[in-house]
């Protein structure tokens, strides 16, 4: 009985490496998608960061980025660019490329004319989705085997316990 517990502890290790490669990837593409829609805000609606911040937040879609839970809806004293870097370092399910990305982003969005925000959005999603590729590649050349690895790695643990 206790061969049987090992190996599954061992499979579900090996799945949740795995998984963590799987939500990097997905993470990749949800912060697109986030870009994307703060793009369009800025274009064709013209809203301040507060109010982007808001929009980000009543949204569905970003649920699972946490670091937008913690963005500022009004102006509190603080820049929304020092809070927006706070907010971004704060979120661990980011990988460092992407908060280095993000923060990067901080220094103009709010801060510079409309036409200055789009072309770093276009900048910022341009990097991001090579780093998605990159993120997405690792998943399924890795994925596959930290559950393979995890699964064996049981079996050798069970053996062992024989």
């Amino acid at each position: 009985m206790k061969i049987i517990f090992v190996v599954i502890f061992g499979a579900l290790i090996g799945i949740r490496a795995s998984d963590n490669l799987k939500k990097r990837c997905e993470s990749c593409t949800l912060i697109i998608e986030m870009i994307n829609r703060i793009g369009m805000l800025i274009k064709y609606r013209s809203l301040s960061v507060y109010e982007i911040s808001s929009e980000l937040k009543a949204s569905r879609t970003f649920e699972k980025l946490d670091f937008i839970k913690n963005l500022p809806e009004e102006f509190s004293g603080e820049s929304f660019s020092s809070l927006w870097v706070k907010a971004v370092e704060k979120d661990y399910s980011l990988g460092d490329e992407e908060k280095e990305l993000l923060i990067s982003f901080s220094e103009v969005f709010g801060v510079s004319d409309i036409e200055g925000q789009l072309s770093s959005v276009l900048m910022l999603k341009e990097n991001l989705k090579s780093i998605q590729e990159k993120r997405c590649f690792e998943y399924e050349q890795k994925g596959k085997l930290y559950r393979s690895l995890g699964i064996i790695a049981g079996v050798m643990a069970g053996i062992i316990i024989l």
